[in-house]
């Protein structure tokens, strides 16, 4: 009789996670529909060459503690005889933008990411899994995909094959900003009270609006879409696999993505 209740409700967490998944791609819809409507929690960092080729991109599994977007107006305001005078400048102005987090202990499977270089990975992992979508399947604890978003980083301040500079792309979906961006400082850390969980803050300059950057790629929606979808797919895989193993008495295996 135990037996039976373990798989009735190993049923009932596929169902949820197939509606868990369904819910996930819908609200994506939404906000590609409508993204100041109807925000959609996710961020990402997208590391282009020259051309516009992809060299590396990562979604933020876990999103940040603190996202911060400040911009300081270019004016000038001076007092004249006759009133006010205000002279500004229409163009893009730089945003200050800060993210602080962490990706947390647990082990993660996601799909679409692509690694900034040639790095080891678990050979069953190695691919696409089969899905229709640019990029790799990975499975990655929290400081694997630390490593990841510093190596992201570092790779940004190199030149590409061509001798040109590469382009950092950082998208906040959940507030519906994509820009080209510098890293102006980045640190890592891990303190004594919170030990194998590895904390993140990157100090970014925006200095030019995404849609500036001509990609290889130009069915932004498309993509996005792919890349949402997959990712939900990952979570819902993650989240069945952790639920499997809590009702027959396992530990988790492998955490969602998003």
């Amino acid at each position: 009789m135990a037996f039976l209740n373990q798989i009735g409700k190993t049923v009932n967490a596929v169902y949820e996670n197939v509606q868990n998944v369904a819910a996930n791609i819908g609200r994506a819809a939404l906000h590609s529909l409508a993204p100041d409507d109807f925000e959609y929690y996710l961020c990402s960092l997208e590391l282009l060459d020259s051309t516009g080729n992809t060299k590396g991109f990562m979604f933020f599994t876990v999103m940040p503690n603190n996202i911060t977007e400040s911009k300081t107006q270019i004016a000038s305001i001076s007092k004249t005889n006759k009133g006010i005078s205000v002279l500004f400048n229409s163009t893009f102005v730089p945003r200050d933008i800060s993210i602080q987090g962490t990706f947390g202990r647990k082990i993660r499977l996601l799909i679409g990411v692509k690694e900034p270089q040639d790095v080891s990975k678990i050979p069953f992992f190695g691919g696409n899994l089969g899905l229709n979508v640019e990029g790799d399947s990975v499975i990655k604890t929290g400081y694997g995909l630390v490593k990841m978003m510093k190596s992201i980083v570092d790779e940004s301040f190199k030149v590409d094959k061509n001798g040109n500079a590469c382009i950092l792309i950082f998208n906040n979906y959940a507030f519906n900003t994509h820009y080209v961006v510098e890293v102006m400082q980045s640190s890592f850390s891990q303190n004594v009270e919170n030990n194998m969980l590895w904390y993140y803050n990157l100090e970014m300059k925006a200095v030019a609006p995404a849609s500036a950057v001509k990609m290889q790629n130009q069915d932004g929606d498309k993509r996005y879409f792919e890349r949402v979808a997959a990712n939900a797919i990952a979570k819902g895989i993650g989240d069945l696999l952790n639920d499997i193993s809590r009702q027959t008495g396992g530990l988790p295996i492998i955490s969602g993505t998003l």
